[in-house]
């Protein structure tokens, strides 16, 4: 297992730097000379952000001693969404994460952590998101990376100025004083960018027909209806005394429902109908529906043609968009935005004439990170944390592998033509998997099993091309692996410990504080809830949580 701190790295031949860049020969690009001075820029400082600033620090000094390295965080704070929102939301504004106070996590946290740096002792397996803010915190603090941090520093463009070979980032960014409102607003040249700003920003709301009819006729109550994304909620004692639908089979969606319906007067959890969720672990206070066909003055008509007639409020948990505003902004008149938006896929990943999203898909990137865009080079851009349905900090740490030695020498990558082949290759293995890539996007489609293979597979081409040791081991270890199967059935466990009382929860968390510590606690701990289901005849289901998807 390779730790934080711990690449060692093989001395990389320079041969050839000199010759005529080409397209068959992107590591000849001037930009990538190894030793040469260098700038980058990261965006973003929660989980993605964090594990590239760390990753690049942890390359040997010597050879990264003239980088100059720049995180901007928009926010106050590090966390990204595990931050919380200082104000209440105030719909149709976009509030800054969709955060909400009861929200913990749905995986144990030691399998969603920065290989060899675990939680603190004594933490909750299924932590608070004020455990998981403190985390990161953590690492920021105690391995040095705050003096790389930019906070309150918005970056709003970013152009590149130069060709398919050669040129620099033009970025402007906006550094906010929120104690007398202003901003200062600031333009530096880079060599590279890195979006490591998460995509749980921008709602997906579906266009039904009806709603505006709907949400115009009061409720018989005399009460005014609302619709809103989940990214506005926040409270369940809001909906206290009202019939609440529910949409989506996502995390958030699940935790809404099952929040609400505590509190609601009836509950109905829009889902597919042939959803995981309805077989298990059921809410139940939740009535369980199809998904919506459309909005009448006064019901919801659903897809099996049910009507339902006294729903006072809607909970839209269907997703978000991918979009990166600043790369469709440009900083000067005379610079073209690097994305284009395009609801409709016009292009393909081998026609596309810029970066391309369709708000569930960007493209054409290499393995989810590097930016095939004919329009420069494939480490001016890469991305950390477009992948979805995966543990964000361990898959955090090996894309941020590969763009840290791709930035320390990019003879690392193949050719950009054959990254190209690459991509359209599995691109067509979605498609004889039953998916289309362009709405699957970043999607690991197969769950945990293409989750880790994914990660593997990064973590083992620098391996074998001899840019990290080749060990013989998977980045992905197997109890990370055994641990996400069996999330359901640990959270099982954890709900008991808990209900039995401090005391009980004391005693299990005694003595765990390495990270082989909390391994063996998840051996330990499944191992004795699958004996007490056997003898109580309840469900030994292992199953990870990440089949969670949005449904529209």
């Amino acid at each position: 297992m390779l730790l934080l701190g711990q690449v060692v790295l093989s001395l990389l031949s320079l041969s050839g730097w000199n010759a005529k860049p080409t397209l068959d020969n992107p590591q000849q690009h001037p930009i990538g000379v190894d030793s040469a001075p260098k700038s980058i820029a990261i965006v973003g400082a929660g989980s993605a952000g964090i594990a590239v600033l760390k990753t690049i620090l942890d390359l040997p000094e010597e050879r990264r001693a003239n980088w100059r390295l720049v995180l901007f965080e928009q926010r106050s704070d590090v966390g990204g969404v595990w931050l919380p929102d200082p104000d209440e939301p105030n719909p149709p504004t976009l509030p800054e994460t969709p955060l909400y106070p009861l929200l913990r996590t749905n995986t144990p946290h030691p399998t969603m952590t920065y290989p060899g740096f675990p939680f603190p002792p004594n933490t909750p397996l299924f932590p608070s998101h004020e455990h998981v803010k403190r985390y990161h915190s953590d690492v920021a603090s105690k391995l040095n990376l705050t003096q790389y941090i930019q906070l309150n520093s918005e970056v709003y463009a970013a152009g590149w100025r130069g060709n398919s070979t050669h040129g620099k980032w033009e970025v402007e960014s906006h550094r906010y004083n929120h104690r007398t409102g202003r901003k200062r607003v600031t333009r530096d040249t880079f060599d590279h960018l890195i979006v490591a700003n998460g995509h749980n920003h921008y709602p997906r709301v579906p266009d039904f027909d009806g709603t505006d009819e709907w949400l115009a006729n009061p409720t018989t109550g005399g009460q005014k209806r609302e619709l809103l994304h989940s990214i506005f909620y926040r409270e369940p004692g809001r909906y206290t005394n009202q019939t609440v639908l529910v949409v989506g089979a996502g995390a958030s969606g699940r935790d809404a429902a099952s929040q609400v319906g505590l509190n609601a007067k009836k509950t109905y959890h829009s889902l597919k109908p042939n959803s995981t969720l309805i077989t298990l672990e059921p809410l139940p206070y939740v009535d369980t529906v199809g998904l919506i066909s459309h909005f009448t003055k006064d019901s919801i008509v659903l897809e099996d043609g049910t009507v339902l007639t006294d729903v006072d409020s809607v909970i839209l948990a269907t997703g978000y968009q991918f979009l990166v505003p600043f790369l469709s902004r440009s900083p000067s008149p005379d610079i073209p935005a690097i994305l284009s938006i395009s609801p409709t896929t016009n292009y393909t990943s081998d026609t596309a004439p810029s970066l391309q999203t369709n708000t569930r898909y960007i493209y054409p990137l290499h393995s989810h990170i590097f930016s095939l865009s004919p329009t420069h080079p494939p480490t001016a851009l890469s991305f950390v944390g477009l992948p979805v349905l995966i543990a964000n900090c361990p898959s955090d740490i090996a894309q941020s592998l590969l763009i840290a030695h791709a930035l320390l020498n990019p003879s690392v990558l193949p050719t950009k033509r054959d990254m190209l082949s690459q991509l359209l290759q599995q691109e067509d293995r979605l498609r004889e998997r039953g998916y289309d890539p362009y709405v699957a996007g970043h999607k690991m489609v197969g769950g945990d099993d293409d989750a880790q293979a994914y990660q593997d597979a990064l973590v083992r081409y620098l391996k074998e091309k001899g840019s990290l040791p080749n060990d013989g081991k998977n980045f992905v270890e197997q109890w990370r692996r055994d641990a996400r199967k069996d999330s359901f059935l640990l959270r099982r466990a954890w709900l008991r410990i808990e209900a039995a009382g401090q005391e009980e929860v004391e005693r299990w968390l005694r003595g765990v504080e390495s990270e082989d510590e909390w391994a063996e606690l998840l051996s330990r701990l499944a191992a004795w809830q699958r004996e007490w289901e056997d003898e109580n005849g309840g469900i030994s289901v292992s199953v990870g949580d990440d089949y969670w998807e949005a449904d529209y």
